[in-house]
């Protein structure tokens, strides 16, 4: 039953990796739209 803990009072590197994983989501929704977009352009 050590799955499910507290939110708080948790281990930093659990924590580190959840904004690395949000980061890493922005980022690629950015790249991909930018990617779109790009190619939308140049489409025309």
């Amino acid at each position: 039953m050590h799955s499910t803990a507290p939110p708080l009072k948790e281990h930093p590197v659990e924590i580190f990796f959840e904004i690395l994983l949000v980061l890493v989501a922005v980022g690629v929704l950015a790249f991909a739209g930018l990617t779109v977009k790009k190619l939308y352009q140049g489409q025309r």
